[in-house]
């Protein structure tokens, strides 16, 4: 126990504990900052010069699969595209059932190519007037809440993500493991021709 009476243990003891100390509260702050752009997804991104909050990318994909919804249930009426319609309340579901983001993005595409499908298909039955009307204003619902999920500023935040932690955080990066927030692919929408 002589030696930590020593001056020089004292100090590598303390510049251990700041170490230590520093390490683990960058750490928290970036963890924070990721959790909080991973927020944006659910609460909306806000804009400083504007002020206002755009809506997340969540509530357009929620627009999106209650415009799926709507086309999908009303198609199932029809024998030819009942199966085609049922796919795609199959991958809705999942789509609202999965709760990581990227996760979420990667259902997304499969849903969108599940729609174009069911929609492109639904050009060629002999549809009643009123359905045909509900499918074409469902669609442009569907295409402007996906529009807007490739426009939302949530992905400029991720892609910034690492710009935006400091000098310090970068550097503590190399011996900490530091979780960057969960990344959404916007969908490739395929063309779709309705009617």
């Amino acid at each position: 126990m002589k030696f930590l009476k020593k001056r020089e243990t004292a100090i590598i003891i303390t510049i251990a504990i700041v170490l230590v100390a520093t390490l683990y509260g960058v750490n928290r702050s970036v963890t924070r900052l990721a959790s909080d752009i991973e927020d944006m997804f659910y609460d909306g991104v806000f804009f400083q010069d504007a002020g206002f909050t755009q809506p997340g990318l969540n509530s357009h994909l929620e627009n999106s699969t209650t415009a799926a919804l709507n086309v999908a249930t009303m198609l199932l009426n029809y024998p030819e595209l009942a199966d085609k319609a049922e796919s795609v309340l199959v991958v809705r579901r999942a789509l609202i059932d999965e709760h990581t983001i990227a996760g979420r993005g990667r259902l997304n595409q499969v849903f969108v190519n599940a729609f174009a499908d069911l929609v492109n298909s639904a050009k060629d039955v002999n549809l009643a007037e009123r359905d045909a009307e509900a499918v074409s204003r469902n669609l442009r619902l569907f295409m402007g809440a996906q529009a807007n999920i490739t426009d939302s500023r949530y992905h400029e935040k991720v892609a910034a993500f690492d710009s935006e932690i400091s000098f310090i955080a970068q550097v503590f990066k190399i011996f900490l493991p530091v979780r960057s927030p969960e990344a959404f692919q916007p969908a490739t929408v395929p063309q779709i021709q309705f009617p």
